[in-house]
């Protein structure tokens, strides 16, 4: 057991002498510094770096929609304040919408998405997407981005009585739409 302390401290003491030998590079330059860290903030969530980059003009408004859908991610039907275990997929997007300030369908049909607001040729963070779902029903959620092979990347409510982020067939497709009065 003496051995093990022993070794410990010869150990610590090496760390001490050697760390800043580690942090400086070949020619002497500084590759740690502590100045430019994050300073914390006073919100105890995890939206904080959300909060910093959230737009403040009209045409990047779609963006603060993928924002505000990505917080929610893990959160079930109840958080989120919406019936379970209907289907709430479309009320998910909605609650954003409202959240963020834009007008909603007022529907809890998926596809009455297809109708609302402007329609846009490809995918967009934040535009909403809708999505077939058997062959009658469809899906609506949140474009966070695409994969290698084109399939949507999506955020959406009642995935397992969650929000949650899942590829999607490309095939799905049926519309993406952006809010009323956005670019």
């Amino acid at each position: 057991m003496k051995r093990v302390i022993q070794t410990l401290l010869v150990m610590a003491a090496a760390t001490a002498a050697y760390a800043p030998a580690f942090a400086a590079g070949e020619k002497g330059e500084v590759r740690f510094v502590l100045s430019s860290a994050v300073e914390p903030t006073h919100r105890t969530d995890n939206t904080a770096a959300l909060a910093s980059v959230m737009p403040s003009d009209k045409k990047d408004d779609v963006f603060a929609i993928g924002l505000e859908a990505l917080k929610w991610v893990g959160a079930s039907s109840r958080q989120v304040g919406v019936p379970y275990p209907d289907l709430w997929c479309a009320d998910f997007i909605n609650f954003i919408l409202r959240r963020t300030g834009h007008t909603t369908t007022n529907s809890r049909a998926a596809k009455s998405f297809l109708e609302y607001g402007k329609r846009i040729d490809s995918p967009r963070v934040g535009a909403i997407v809708v999505l077939t779902r058997g062959a009658n029903s469809g899906h609506v959620g949140i474009v966070r981005g695409t994969d290698g092979a084109g399939n949507i990347i999506v955020i959406s409510g009642n995935h397992g009585n969650k929000v949650w982020e899942s590829p999607y067939p490309k095939s799905r497709l049926l519309g993406y739409v952006i809010p009323p009065g956005s670019n």
